[in-house]
C-alpha cells in the first residue's frame, strides 16, 4: 500500500512547477526582445535596435534662404533678419528646432542615431520652420546644405529643401498658419535628392 506523498515532496513539486514557469517566462521575454532587436536593424527608424558601436557619421549643416528671385542667401548659423513695415524681424533656427542635434548649424558634429534618421528629421524641421516665418515675405523656401562623412569615409554632400511656402494672391505674402504644439505634426518622411561626392564644395 502506497503512502501519501509527504509534505516535503509536495513542496518540491510546487517549487519545480514554479521554476519551470519562471524559466518559460524568461525564455519568452528574451525571445521577444531578441526578435525586436534583430528586426530593428532592418527598419528605417531602428527602434529597439541597440548598437554597442552606433553608426559613426559626422555632419555639418548650413541653412540657406532661397529668395523669390531664385538667389540664395546663407544664414548666420541659422539666424537671419528681414525688414518689414514695422521694422526688422529676426529669426533663429534653434528657437524653432531643438533636440536630436538638429539645432547645431554651421558646426561639425556626430549624428544622434543614424544619418538617414537625421535627414528625415531635418526635412520635417525645414517644413515646420518654413510654415512659421510669416513676416519673411522674401523667402520662397528654406534649404539645408549638409556635408557628411560616414565612419571616416569620403566627404559627401546632400541638399534638403523645404516645401514651397504658401502665398496669398496677389500680394505674394506668406500665409500665417495657426499654432502647432509639436513638430511631429508636420513630419514628412521623404528623402531628398542626394548629391554625390563628385559635387563641389562651392555649393556651401
Amino acid at each position: 500500500m502506497k503512502e501519501p506523498p509527504s509534505e516535503k515532496a509536495g513542496l518540491t513539486n510546487a517549487q519545480r512547477r514554479r521554476a519551470l514557469f519562471i524559466l518559460g517566462f524568461c525564455a519568452l521575454y528574451l525571445g521577444v526582445q531578441l526578435f525586436m532587436i534583430v528586426h530593428a536593424h532592418f527598419t528605417p527608424n531602428k527602434h529597439f535596435g541597440f548598437w554597442m558601436f552606433p553608426e559613426s557619421t559626422s555632419f555639418e549643416a548650413n541653412l540657406v534662404r532661397v529668395l523669390n528671385d531664385g538667389s540664395e542667401i546663407k544664414t548666420r548659423k541659422g539666424s537671419w533678419t528681414v525688414q518689414t513695415d514695422d521694422g526688422p524681424v529676426s529669426y533663429q533656427w534653434n528657437s524653432f528646432v531643438q533636440g536630436y542635434r538638429l539645432d547645431r548649424l554651421g558646426d561639425w558634429g556626430r549624428c544622434k542615431g543614424s544619418f538617414n534618421d537625421t535627414v528625415k528629421y531635418f526635412q520635417a524641421a525645414l517644413d515646420y520652420v518654413a510654415d512659421r516665418i510669416p513676416e519673411d515675405a522674401s523667402t520662397a523656401r528654406l534649404v539645408l546644405k549638409v556635408r557628411y562623412r560616414r565612419a571616416g569615409g569620403p566627404q559627401e554632400f546632400i541638399v534638403i529643401e523645404s516645401k514651397p511656402r504658401l502665398c496669398d494672391s496677389p500680394t505674394g505674402r506668406p500665409k500665417q498658419l495657426g499654432p502647432v504644439t509639436s513638430l511631429l505634426v508636420y513630419r514628412r518622411f521623404e528623402y531628398p535628392t542626394l548629391i554625390g561626392p563628385e559635387s563641389t564644395p562651392s555649393l556651401f
